[in-house]
């Protein structure tokens, strides 16, 4: 929980306790919020930069759960994770939507980009799919280092994917990634947030062009 205090910080430097919190510890980093009721934040999203689905494709149909989170990660404030497991948000700048629809919709579209599934979200509970994934997110934070250069952005989503005509668990891999911020304030951030992401979903792709075999209509129960 965000203190009543309204006091603010630069990321960039390791925070010792709340009464650090007033001071301005780097100017590099973004500013960290303690409650502020500042000007309108900027907007940022998560946006795979590759193709999207195709539902011509002669492949197994395969439905994507709405993911879940950790630590209450899936709202639109930009998660920051403080020394001693605190937490804040980077002050000014907000996701372009709760990062539960945003993450469900770049796992929709890197999968769905040419590795010969039909990959579907909301609104396709109705379709008769033969697996579905399932998602939970980590971490997808930004963690202050001791100095500006310790900074980084880290990632972490675990994914499932289970058949359902024998509820088969067929997959089940954990992909991590962290990238440094290359430059100051919060847009640098944000920018090691969408690489950070792509690094992910290539992992996520490189894993899923073979495990989508498990859900064909003809694949063999192990």
């Amino acid at each position: 929980m965000i203190p009543s205090t309204q006091k603010k910080l630069k990321a960039g430097k390791a925070i010792s306790g709340l009464m650090a919190a007033a001071l301005l510890v780097s100017a590099c980093g973004p500013l960290i919020s303690f409650g502020d009721d500042g000007p309108a934040d900027t907007i940022y999203t998560l946006r795979y930069g590759g193709g999207y689905p195709s539902g011509e494709i002669e492949g197994p149909v395969i439905y994507v759960e709405e993911p879940h989170f950790a630590d209450d990660l899936d709202g639109r404030g930009v998660a920051v994770l403080l020394d001693g497991d605190k937490r804040s948000v980077i002050d000014g700048a907000a996701w372009s939507s709760p990062l539960a629809e945003l993450v469900r919709n770049y796992v929709t579209r890197a999968l769905g980009d040419g590795l010969g599934a039909n990959i579907l979200s909301e609104g396709s509970l109705d379709i008769n799919a033969t697996c579905r994934i399932g998602s939970k997110v980590w971490a997808l934070e930004y963690v202050p280092g001791a100095t500006a250069t310790d900074d980084e952005v880290v990632i972490v989503l675990e994914l499932s994917l289970v058949r359902f005509r024998d509820s088969a668990l067929v997959g089940h891999p954990t992909l991590r990634r962290s990238v440094s911020p290359q430059g100051s304030g919060d847009a640098a951030v944000m920018e090691a947030f969408n690489l950070a992401m792509a690094g992910v979903a290539q992992d996520m792709r490189d894993w899923f062009r073979s495990a989508k075999d498990a859900c064909r209509p003809d694949a063999v129960e192990s």
